[in-house]
């Protein structure tokens, strides 16, 4: 910043005004007293200055923005992991009788599947995260400019390939992961650097989906319409194995599906999802493009 030196400049015009006013003077007879009291106006002069240059706002001197830009920084980025919840609750802290099982809970994803075979929203639950993950490969160069690292790359590297075999976790885990991706949702300093030299990234994000049925129109839990809801969850690092950017996005859906007696189509509601997951893409780069 350029506010150190505005300071040294007043600073020095000072000390040669008391330098020149000392030159027209005899000091050898000036008096004790009156040179005193030239000093100290001169420094006082000197200390209101520098006051009035310190409380000037940064932004007058030049110095830069901090806030992360995806055009300046981002390009190309890999994507090191897509999730989505299994089912679709609604959003609300009550659990109704067609719900398999809480948010969190620890049934696992083959469990949901067979008691939710015969919805819709469950069984579509793999399709939401790709569709999640091809639109984020599309929606970015096309709005943004920003390239995205083939998935091969990212499976291809060495150090993504070694994290954690996917074992136990793999029944226990209650997220729907996106086809070849790790059972995690972040990853540390160390691997981000190497993971980001070995794809010839510049960052890496991390993408958690949850999909909800929004009540509107103060409907309740027997008669409303439903809207779709998506939560998107973003985490980035950069080259350097530093995170840069945690975030998140909401989106409901302008469209609705009509509810009576708890009775409503489960397949409409399904096809409002994709809508939304765009939104929330063109959210995240609209905010940090």
């Amino acid at each position: 910043c350029a506010l150190p030196i505005s300071i040294f400049f007043v600073f020095v015009v000072d000390l040669l005004e008391i330098k020149s006013n000392f030159a027209l003077k005899n000091l050898f007879f000036c008096k004790k007293l009156r040179l005193k009291r030239k000093i100290m106006s001169c420094l006082k002069k000197i200390t209101e200055k520098v006051a009035l240059f310190t409380a000037l706002p940064l932004l007058l001197v030049g110095c830069p923005s901090t806030k992360y830009s995806l055009t300046e920084s981002a390009s190309p980025v890999a994507i090191l992991g897509v999730c989505g919840n299994t089912h679709v609750p609604y959003y609300s802290s009550e659990v109704r009788d067609d719900e398999y099982g809480e948010e969190d809970g620890l049934l696992s994803n083959a469990i949901n599947s067979f008691f939710g075979k015969n919805n819709p929203e469950i069984q579509t639950a793999a399709d939401r995260v790709d569709y999640a993950e091809d639109a984020f490969r599309r929606i970015l160069p096309e709005v943004a400019g920003i390239e995205v690292v083939p998935k091969e790359a990212v499976m291809n590297s060495p150090t993504y390939a070694n994290i954690g075999k996917n074992s136990l976790l793999s029944y226990i885990d209650v997220k729907i992961r996106g086809e070849g991706y790790k059972f995690m949702d972040d990853i540390g300093s160390k691997k981000a650097r190497l993971i980001s030299r070995e794809t010839g990234a510049k960052s890496l994000v991390f993408l958690s989906f949850t999909f909800k049925k929004y009540i509107k129109d103060d409907g309740d839990n027997l008669n409303a319409n439903l809207g779709a809801m998506g939560i998107m969850n973003v985490l980035m690092y950069n080259e350097h194995g530093k995170k840069v950017l945690e975030d998140e996005f909401t989106v409901i859906s302008p469209e609705s599906v009509e509810m009576r007696m708890t009775k409503y189509d489960k397949d409409e509601m399904v096809e409002l999802f994709p809508s939304v997951i765009d939104q929330l893409i063109n959210k995240f780069i609209v905010k940090y493009l």
